[in-house]
């Protein structure tokens, strides 16, 4: 019997049938182009989870209303829109699987895009003390209302038009139709505001004139917040209410999610968020409805087969591991669960612009696939057995070359291993196993505890040389940097140096945003300085992961210098420039986390010895896993 028995029922969802339990919920991905139009990156992107085994595919936003598109989001405000979206849904059809198209006008979420067009105002029920001063804010009015309802509706018959199986109407996170359900940020006075069934009314409208245009039978789900998590939101009780409310308006089915994502972090949780966290409020509208419940938010196969098995939900939602592994459905179905490339939930997806995928690096770039071999095989020899080496490694082998990789540690990981050390971090663990495994399925010739040298590569004779070295820990330029009391963060995680007294983490980013965080929550007496603001590295924020770790120093309470500049550390302090001042800060111990630089020593060495060379991952140039795992993979395909 498959382990995942409950998964692969059939269900239905209105007159929907779908194959087994499991959804691709809506995310975004910037694969429309700048007309917001379908592509074949996008048609590529839907492809291949299609044909993954998913049941039911639950497209990104299409935006109901000509003044509220973005470049690069999909839009159906017009009938030119019909076309490119009947090809993605027979895209979708042709590989086994159901489309239902999610309809969204963005409101407030306007904000977390990170760009607002000039003289673009953002919609709201009210003007509220959440609102930013800084930001052109319009209360819409009731005419405004009867024009994004029919917008809404209109959207709604060309997705039938299109051939869709189903609609899910965007009522959650913060955009338009999510605002007016919320308490927080509807404070109206008219009929659509106070009452909880006031506050519904916008919903149930698109909800019955979705029905009445389209016809009762089309299955429309509505997508709704289970809890606002800011002040003043919307409640359990009051969720649960609502949740009669849409169902007696039309909705065949209720998605449960969390979250305002302006200001949440719960909304897509990362790695620092428990398992599941929203499920609970799932099964609470379950026991409310007649209608099917969908569930999302951090659940691996594991927790899926026991919220359907348990009655908790009747549909389970996973987003990012389908975008680590499109595979996922399959591999389960087939009793291949050690196969699958599981999400770690570091959120590298969600930066802005286009995100990447620390474990996949042929996300958004599934044209790609399937790897294509070698037109001539080579001799490889890849030194270094971190994240960036692996991969290359792993599809060179895969392409027919003969590969041997060289790790000078007794274990392969490099800094993969020092993150996966970090608490709240086992799934990281996950990736580098799922490496391995490749590595011994490909016969790729492995060799620990060897530092490779010059020497050593011409002893070897390779045709080919990867250099993946990585990168080591930065040092500041300051006085009393080189003194006993301080330490390399990297050492503090592998357990290498002992934290004493008074301690001082210099650096803001997220490694010393954890670092404080795992200290202080050991008893430790902890600071933190930083240059730039917290968490900035000169690249775009990690939104969701940024405010759980700022959230969490807040409630500890640690005291952080921010846009202050270390000038010289004593036996027992470290003397900092904060604002228009010098001052000392106490530290018995001072850690370093100001980031790493390439360990190029080697690659350097084999310039003009080895006739084909090159240099991948962190000793390129350091970034995150995502752009490591891509260089490499990126390299490996032209060799």
């Amino acid at each position: 019997m498959n382990k995942f028995s409950a998964l692969f029922q059939e269900g239905n969802i209105g007159t929907m049938r779908l194959k087994n339990r499991l959804i691709m919920p809506a995310m975004g991905n910037g694969l429309a182009d700048g007309d917001c139009n379908i592509t074949q990156r996008m048609l590529d992107y839907y492809r291949a989870r299609a044909k993954g085994g998913v049941g039911l595919i639950v497209t990104q936003s299409a935006f109901v209303t000509a003044e509220d598109t973005f470049p690069y989001d999909m839009a159906l405000y017009d009938d030119s829109f019909i076309p490119g979206l009947k090809k993605l849904v027979d895209v979708i059809h042709e590989e086994g699987a159901r489309v239902s198209i999610q309809l969204m006008h963005w409101g407030m979420l306007r904000l977390f895009a990170g760009y607002i067009p000039e003289g673009v105002s953002i919609k709201v029920p009210s003007i509220t003390s959440w609102t930013r001063g800084d930001i052109l804010y319009r209360e819409i009015d009731e005419s405004d209302i009867d024009r994004y309802v029919e917008d809404f509706i209109e959207a709604a018959h060309r997705v039938k038009q299109a051939g869709a199986d189903a609609i899910e109407l965007h009522a959650c996170h913060g955009c338009l139709v999510s605002s007016f359900l919320s308490p927080a940020t509807n404070r109206r006075t008219d009929k659509y505001g106070g009452s909880i069934e006031n506050r519904a009314r916008l919903a149930c409208r698109i909800l019955e004139g979705i029905k009445e245009k389209i016809g009762s039978n089309f299955p429309v789900v509505i997508r709704i917040n289970g809890n606002d998590d800011v002040e003043g939101g919307i409640t359990i009780d009051e969720m649960l209410r609502q949740s009669t409310i849409l169902e007696s308006a039309g909705a065949d089915a209720i998605s449960i999610t969390v979250g305002h994502e302006n200001w949440s972090a719960l909304s897509i949780p990362c790695y620092a968020i428990p398992a599941g966290i929203h499920v609970s409020l799932a099964e609470k509208v379950k026991k409310v409805v007649k209608v099917p419940v969908i569930t999302a938010g951090k659940i691996e196969p594991e927790l899926a087969e026991q919220i359907i098995k348990d009655g908790m939900a009747d549909f389970v939602a996973m987003g990012r591991p389908l975008m680590a592994d499109p595979d996922l459905p399959n591999k389960l179905h087939e009793g291949r669960e050690q196969d699958v490339r599981s999400c770690i939930y570091c959120n590298n997806c969600l930066r802005q612009g286009r995100g990447s995928c620390s474990v996949n690096p042929f996300l958004y770039r599934e044209g790609r696939l399937p790897v294509t071999p070698a037109e001539q095989c080579k001799r490889v020899m890849v030194v270094g057995g971190g994240l960036a080496g692996m991969q290359a490694a792993v599809i060179l082998a895969q392409r027919g070359h003969q590969v041997s990789l060289w790790e000078k540690d007794s274990e392969m990981g490099g800094q993969w291993n020092t993150a996966s050390a970090m608490p709240g971090k086992k799934e990281y663990a996950g990736f580098s196993k799922y490496l391995i495994r490749l590595l011994r399925q490909h016969q790729v010739a492995l060799t620990l505890n060897t530092e490779v040298t010059k020497e050593k590569v011409l002893e070897m004779g390779p045709e080919v040389v990867v250099v993946a070295t990585g990168a080591m820990p930065c040092m500041l330029n300051v006085p009393g940097v080189t003194g006993g009391n301080v330490v390399q963060a990297v050492d503090v995680i592998k357990g290498n140096s002992e934290v004493k007294g008074r301690t001082v983490i210099i650096g803001g980013r997220f490694i010393g945003m954890e670092l404080a965080i795992w200290l202080a929550e050991q008893g430790k007496d902890i600071s933190l300085v930083s240059r730039a603001g917290l968490g900035e590295n000169g690249q775009p924020l990690e939104r969701f992961t940024y405010r759980v770790l700022a959230r969490r120093l807040i409630d500890l309470r640690v005291p952080m210098y921010l846009h202050a500049t270390a000038l010289e550390i004593t036996g027992n302090s470290i003397i900092i420039n904060f604002g228009d001042g010098v001052f000392p800060l106490a530290a018995d111990t001072v850690i370093l986390a100001v980031g790493s630089k390439p360990d190029k020593e080697l690659a350097q060495e084999l310039e003009g010895v080895v006739s084909e060379i090159y240099v991948v991952g962190d000793c390129n140039e350091p970034h995150d896993a995502a752009s490591a795992v891509y260089d490499a993979a990126r390299v490996a395909l032209k060799i």
